[in-house]
C-alpha cells in the first residue's frame, strides 16, 4: 500500500523580499538626506561661499593668464586643465574643513546624534566631496570656455577647441584624488591645518626631491598626489602600479584609520 504525505508549503518569501526592498529603500532614502545635509554643510558657513567664490575667480585666472599669452600649443585643452589645478587645490580645502571642522568645532557629537550610524555618515561625506570635485571640475571647464571666447577679443589670437580626452580625463582624476586624500586625512588627524598644508606644500617638496635623480622621481612617483598622470605614455614615470601605492599612501590608509577611530570612540 502506497502512503501519500502531504508536503506542507514553505512559507511564501515575498514577505521577506519586501521588507529587504523597504530596508533598503529606507537607507537610501536616509544617505540621500545625510549627503544633503553634508553638502548644506559646505554652503552654510562663512568659509564655505568664499573659497567657492575664489576657486571661481582662480579657474579663470589660470586659464585666462595662458590664454592671454599663448604658445603654439594652446588650445581649449590645456586653457581647461589649468583651470581645473585652483578648483581642485580649493576643493581640497573645503573636504578638509567639512570633516575637520566638526571635530575643532566640537559639533559631531551633534551629528552623530541626529545620524547616529557613524558608518552611513563617513558614507555620505565620501559622496559630498566627489560631488564636490564633479561640481569644481564642471565649473572649471565652463570657465576655461569663457576665456576661449574672451582672451582673442583682446589678443586678436584665435585659439583652437581641441582638447585630448585622456588628459583632461586624468586632470579631472587628478582632482577627485586629491579631495579624497584631504577627507582621509582629516578623517585621521580630526585637524584642519596640518592636513591642508601638508596637501599644499607637498607636491612641490616632490618635485624638488625628484630634480635630484632619475632615482630619486620613480620615488616620488608612488607618494605623488596627482598620481593619474601614470596612465598616460608621455608623462609616466613608473607606471599604473604608482596610482595603486599612492592611493594606499593618502585615501586608503588614513581613511581606514579615521574611520575605525569614528566608529571605535566615544565623543
Amino acid at each position: 500500500m502506497t502512503v501519500h504525505t502531504a508536503s506542507v508549503p514553505a512559507p511564501a518569501a515575498a514577505p521577506v523580499r519586501a521588507a529587504r526592498v523597504a530596508s533598503n529603500e529606507t537607507s537610501g532614502r536616509a544617505l540621500a538626506r545625510a549627503v544633503a545635509v553634508e553638502t548644506r554643510k559646505l554652503v552654510n558657513t562663512r568659509t564655505g561661499p568664499v573659497l567657492i567664490a575664489a576657486a571661481a575667480l582662480l579657474s579663470g585666472a589660470f586659464a585666462g593668464g595662458r590664454a592671454l599669452f599663448p604658445t603654439t600649443g594652446t588650445d581649449f585643452g590645456h586653457l581647461a586643465s589649468m583651470a581645473v589645478v585652483p578648483a581642485s587645490m580649493i576643493s581640497m580645502v573645503l573636504a578638509v574643513l567639512l570633516v575637520a571642522g566638526e571635530f575643532s568645532a566640537r559639533t559631531a557629537s551633534v551629528t552623530l546624534t541626529l545620524d547616529p550610524r557613524r558608518g552611513r555618515l563617513v558614507l555620505a561625506k565620501i559622496l559630498t566631496v566627489l560631488g564636490l570635485s564633479v561640481v569644481a571640475t564642471t565649473l572649471a571647464v565652463v570657465a576655461a570656455a569663457l576665456v576661449m571666447v574672451v582672451a582673442p577679443l583682446i589678443t586678436g589670437v584665435t585659439l583652437a577647441w581641441t582638447f585630448d580626452v585622456a588628459s583632461l580625463a586624468v586632470v579631472a582624476g587628478n582632482g577627485a584624488f586629491l579631495v579624497l586624500a584631504g577627507f582621509a586625512w582629516a578623517l585621521a588627524l580630526r585637524n584642519a591645518a596640518a592636513p591642508i598644508a601638508f596637501l599644499l606644500v607637498w607636491p612641490t617638496v616632490a618635485m624638488l626631491v625628484g630634480s635630484i635623480s632619475d632615482t630619486a622621481a620613480r620615488a616620488m612617483a608612488f607618494v605623488a598626489v596627482d598620481p593619474l598622470y601614470e596612465l598616460l605614455p608621455d608623462a609616466a614615470v613608473v607606471g599604473p602600479l604608482a596610482v595603486v601605492v599612492a592611493a594606499m599612501v593618502w585615501i586608503v590608509a588614513p581613511g581606514t584609520v579615521g574611520t575605525l577611530r569614528l566608529l571605535r570612540d566615544d565623543l
